[in-house]
């Protein structure tokens, strides 16, 4: 496996990372107004998170695209340590470490989002309807 491409996943999964901080943070912030049942901050704060999750959505996308354009046993390679999957050897040793930080605070988030869900929504929230 070629070490720049190790290198650009690298770089796309940094990006990917900082978007998704941006959210766990705005997350926070929603379930913070919500206890202080501050209606108009909850709403622009939701808004506010849109556009890192959709920039986190690209980024993933153009992760896949440029798996795609690699060789094929490269693409299963680097998906498998993308996933999290497998472990990394040599030089993905530093990648795998980042993927596995990303999966563990992506974990937090959906976590966080679960609650923050269930406290806008009760029983209409979208883990209640399509979660359970």
């Amino acid at each position: 496996m070629g070490f720049p491409e190790l290198e650009e996943l690298r770089k796309r999964k940094r990006d990917q990372t900082a978007r998704l901080m941006e959210v766990s943070d705005l997350t926070r912030q929603i379930d913070q107004a919500l206890d202080r049942k501050d209606q108009v901050s909850v709403q622009m704060l939701l808004h506010m998170r849109e556009n890192p999750i959709r920039q986190m959505a690209e980024i993933d996308e153009g992760i896949r695209e440029y798996l795609v354009g690699l060789p094929e046993e490269d693409a299963i390679r680097y998906h498998a340590l993308l996933m999290g999957d497998e472990e990394g050897v040599g030089d993905e040793v530093p990648f795998c470490d980042q993927v596995d930080r990303y999966l563990d605070l992506l974990d937090q988030v959906v976590e966080a989002d679960r609650r923050v869900s269930l406290r806008l929504g009760g029983n209409r929230s979208f883990y209640k309807t399509f979660r359970e």
